[in-house]
């Protein structure tokens, strides 16, 4: 996951957009990812003129002040949204391309060592496992 070392979201006031992209994402069932053509799909139900383009810069604003989370997990098409949840991994099937959540995160004293032994500020974790899910094996 991308675990966001910066706590909850930002306050900040959404343009009407916005908030529909969002409500897009948060209408679904924790753990599942959508692309941004899934939440463009999804939110023009409630806005049938909203532009593709304007999803897309609406997630990515939504990303930066902690709302959504983007995971951009390697091996896939194309990065995947979810909401702001607990920290976790995540794990992509190299067979039928499948992402899902795991639970686990690094523990935050080991973060700081490695921020302090390479002299750097670390802000967000993301960990991906990659192999087979059960279905594929």
């Amino acid at each position: 996951m991308s675990s966001n070392f910066g706590g909850s979201p930002a306050r900040e006031r959404l343009p009407a957009n916005y908030l529909t992209i969002l409500a897009a994402i948060r209408d679904i069932a924790p753990g599942t990812h959508l692309t941004a053509q899934d939440v463009f799909a999804r939110a023009r139900r409630q806005r049938p003129k909203l532009g593709f383009a304007t999803v897309h810069r609406g997630l990515a604003r939504l990303s930066e002040l902690g709302y959504v989370i983007k995971v951009d997990v390697p091996g896939a098409a194309c990065a995947v949204y979810e909401q702001t949840a607990e920290p976790h991994a995540h794990f992509r099937c190299s067979s039928c391309g499948s992402i899902r959540d795991i639970a686990f995160s690094l523990p935050p004293e080991l973060l700081v060592g490695l921020a302090r032994q390479h002299d750097l500020q670390i802000e967000v974790e993301s960990t991906t496992f990659t192999g087979r899910c059960a279905s594929c094996r």
